[in-house]
């Protein structure tokens, strides 16, 4: 029996940093979370995949251990058209890489979540690279849930506006006109996304699947 291990991108804040605290309450064997700011692993999801792949797997005891879970968490959705590029390098290519890097290490029965968002459902009209790119994540998750079935799942939840994040930061309040277009009248918490990877982790009949999560957002 190997042990569990369940790897977080973008760990080092918002909510890749609430899903890497949750799952560390779990009974995975061990928890790594990768990003440039670590807390485990110090490495930039673009890099070149060889690199990137050595950084990881020098991690990982594979005499005795093999992934059980990863969240491609890593993102980025700046407004400088500048960064057009980078921004499907990081939100597409970064978690295309990862999933390619880990895909003869994972266990049996193994769980890739995907965090995309409701932009990619919606179509942002002020940011469609970005919305393009959680787009393509969504339909990623979708090719390779046929792909890999039945011995690793694949899902993807699309969270709406989250509080605080690097995309929205906690330094002052969200405007009240972003909290007005939200049924549900107020922000989603980080840690409330933690619920829902557990929730998909845990089913293991679920495949395919984008979990929308923005409090009505998206109605």
């Amino acid at each position: 029996m190997y042990a569990r291990i369940a790897i977080v991108t973008g760990a080092s804040s918002g909510i890749g940093k609430a899903i890497y605290e949750e799952l560390k309450k779990d009974d995975f064997s061990r928890v790594i979370g990768v990003s440039r700011r670590g807390p485990d692993i110090y490495a930039d999801i673009t890099e070149d995949p060889e690199h990137l792949q050595s950084k990881i797997l020098d991690e990982l005891d594979l005499k005795s251990s093999r992934v059980s879970l990863l969240v491609n968490n890593a993102g980025i959705m700046p407004f400088d058209v500048a960064q057009d590029r980078r921004v499907f390098d990081v939100n597409f290519w970064g978690a295309y890489n990862m999933i390619n890097i880990l895909a003869d290490v994972f266990a049996y029965g193994a769980c890739v979540i995907n965090i995309a968002s409701i932009s990619g459902v919606i179509h942002e009209e002020e940011l469609p690279i970005y919305s393009a790119s959680k787009a393509a994540l969504i339909s990623l998750t979708k090719s390779l849930a046929k792909r890999y079935a039945p011995s690793v799942r694949v899902n993807c939840i699309s969270p709406g506006l989250f509080f605080p994040t690097d995309l929205v930061p906690g330094e002052e309040q969200p405007p009240q006109w972003l909290i007005d277009k939200i049924p549900m009248g107020k922000f989603g918490n980080p840690e409330s996304l933690a619920e829902i990877v557990e929730m998909i982790y845990s089913n293991t009949y679920m495949t395919g699947a984008n979990i929308i999560v923005d409090g009505g957002a998206s109605c």
